[in-house]
């Protein structure tokens, strides 16, 4: 039995509809949420480059998120209401990726991944201090990765009349791409977790063990479990593609909203970190933690808290004493007590 037979096309377009309607309304959610901590902590602590680039990148995600759902809902109205009325239309009319919705819909996809692979560039250049060399090889990847994707669309706008997604002409371009994105990903984030374990090294001595022990894991973290969400629907994508199924195009319909929600995630766990420190060392009116003196103290790093390490300061005072100076003085004064009248008299 055939896959078509055991995953119809036109059966698969319709869950991968209802998912990515579920998926975008996680995403829709938390881009609220991220653009509520953008703004507020814009008013916290002033504007910042960073902050304008992340509320940009997350806002054309999600315009981009919107229009891929737009056109899926065309999509789904073209080809269950106006060719669901002869048999067999619906999957005829999906099975057209020459149209002009599904070239749209393809380099829409295309457009998303280059903006978050792009992102992750930036991060990792920010992080490695802003050298320049640093970016040879992600650049390169991404550069590999816009070809690749937007000769699969070209392609896909060309292609004739039935030829399927699992054309011999279309593979080489499409496995290209899916490969290049994750290898751009998975070394972006080797890179910046490398980096950071490598500056926290260095600065371990200034802190107390604790937070020395967890401060870095933290982002580390982050950063993995975000590339792993990722790169594992970017697998599954994969793997479904080179197994000729029609569960690809369910996997490829989520990971445009799947994307966004992996961004958003970032912003909101760092975002509410910070506000969370700056409660915890602000001490409300008083202000921070750390410009008070005693015990137990937190020094406020980037965000996060830090208890200082007691410092013992030894301190040597000499004195000298000069009494022949003091001698001198003392006839002074008697010498201006007489002039002045204020002498005592006996």
């Amino acid at each position: 039995m055939s896959d078509e037979e055991e995953f119809p096309l036109a059966r698969a377009e319709l869950i991968a509809l209802f998912l990515e309607s579920m998926v975008f309304g996680a995403f829709t959610v938390l881009y609220a949420i991220a653009i509520w901590i953008l703004l507020y902590r814009e008013k916290l602590r002033g504007k910042t480059t960073l902050n304008r680039m992340l509320f940009g990148t997350t806002t054309v995600m999600w315009i981009l998120s919107v229009a891929h759902l737009a056109i899926d809902v065309v999509r789904a109205v073209e080809g269950f209401v106006v060719w669901g009325g002869t048999p067999g239309g619906t999957n005829a009319f999906y099975g057209k990726i020459s149209d002009p919705t599904e070239v749209a819909k393809n380099v829409i996809y295309i457009t998303m991944t280059l903006v978050a692979d792009s992102f992750v560039t930036y991060r990792l250049f920010v992080v490695w201090g802003r050298v320049w060399w640093i970016l040879v090889v992600p650049c390169t990847l991404l550069l590999a990765t816009a070809t690749a994707g937007y000769g699969a669309c070209v392609e896909i706008g060309l292609a004739k009349e039935g030829n399927a997604i699992f054309a011999d002409n279309l593979q080489p371009w499409i496995r290209a791409f899916f490969a290049l994105s994750l290898t751009t990903n998975l070394l972006a984030t080797f890179l910046i977790a490398a980096r950071i374990m490598w500056s926290n090294r260095r600065v371990r001595k200034y802190r107390a063990s604790a937070a020395a022990a967890g401060s870095h894991w933290e982002v580390i973290e982050t950063m993995i479990q975000s590339a792993a969400i990722y790169s594992a629907a970017l697998a599954s994508l994969l793997g479904t593609y080179l197994a000729g199924s029609n569960a690809q195009y369910v996997c490829l319909d989520i990971l445009q909203p799947l994307i966004g929600v992996v961004f958003t995630l970032i912003i909101i766990r760092v975002g509410l970190g910070y506000t969370m420190n700056d409660s915890v060392s602000g001490g409300g009116a008083g202000g921070n933690l750390s410009d008070r003196t005693g015990p137990g103290q937190l020094q406020t790093i980037g965000g996060h808290a830090y208890p200082l390490q007691p410092v013992a300061i030894n301190v040597s005072v000499s004195r000298t004493h000069d009494r022949a100076s003091f001698d001198g003085y003392d006839s002074k004064a008697g010498v201006s007590d007489l002039e002045s009248g204020k002498a005592s008299s006996d």
